[in-house]
């Protein structure tokens, strides 16, 4: 089942986070009070909608309700956004939104909005929108690095479920195109061989090319 995510707030970073989470097999919904944004937005994902956030009413209409994650991506240059950023936090807490990550542009002002009811708190200014959106779009997720131009490492969290694997039998390279370059197990790094099992809880580093690698994070993240 998709993971569902709502982007409030359509500035530059926003609409940054639209356009690598629509790269990620999530649905999508994005909102903004300002209609030029909002176009811009619905040039790239459908559910681009004109709406105030801080309304109750207009978030259940466009169905921030029924979301897993929403991030609240106003930037705060100003106190009237730091206001409408706190205001719907608290309406998302209200419409039952499990998880809540608000941007902070400040230290103080990220206590604030974990007061009020943020999951999590993310500066701009200190992590890229697109390793955020990778590490919200898929749960297993720990981090992701970008190698060069669509190279990409990610170090992901097989599930606790997952059955042990023995890693000739993934064939990873052949069926999903990445390789899988290191596994950390109970704080030991392990290389892996042809004999290596891959087990629950392990956390492993997979390199391959940024189209490729969400089948086989997906594929880590089943029961």
């Amino acid at each position: 089942m998709k993971k569902s995510i709502a982007i409030i707030g359509l500035g530059r970073f926003g609409l940054k986070l639209v356009e690598s989470l629509n790269r990620l097999n999530v649905d999508l919904i994005a909102i903004d009070q300002n209609k030029e944004a909002v176009k811009r937005a619905s040039e790239i994902i459908t559910n681009a909608y004109v709406a105030d956030p801080t309304d109750e009413e207009a978030l259940k209409a466009v169905g921030i309700a029924n979301v897993d994650h929403v991030i609240v991506a106003i930037g705060q240059s100003e106190r009237s956004n730091l206001a409408s950023s706190i205001i719907t936090i608290i309406k998302l807490k209200q419409l039952g939104v499990p998880k809540i990550t608000a941007r902070a542009d400040d230290e103080d002002y990220a206590e604030v909005l974990k007061l009020v009811g943020a999951t999590n708190t993310v500066s701009p200014l200190s992590i890229a929108s697109e390793r955020l959106a990778n590490k919200i779009g898929f749960d297993n997720v720990i981090d992701y690095f970008n190698i060069k131009n669509d190279f990409d490492v990610y170090e992901i969290k097989i599930n606790e479920n997952f059955a042990p694997l023995p890693i000739t039998q993934l064939d990873s390279r052949s069926i999903y195109g990445i390789n899988i370059l290191l596994i950390e197990r109970d704080k030991e790094v392990i290389v892996p061989t042809k004999d290596t099992v891959l087990m629950p809880n392990d956390e492993i580093f997979i390199f391959g090319r940024k189209k490729d690698i969400p089948k086989i994070v997906t594929f880590f993240s089943k029961k």
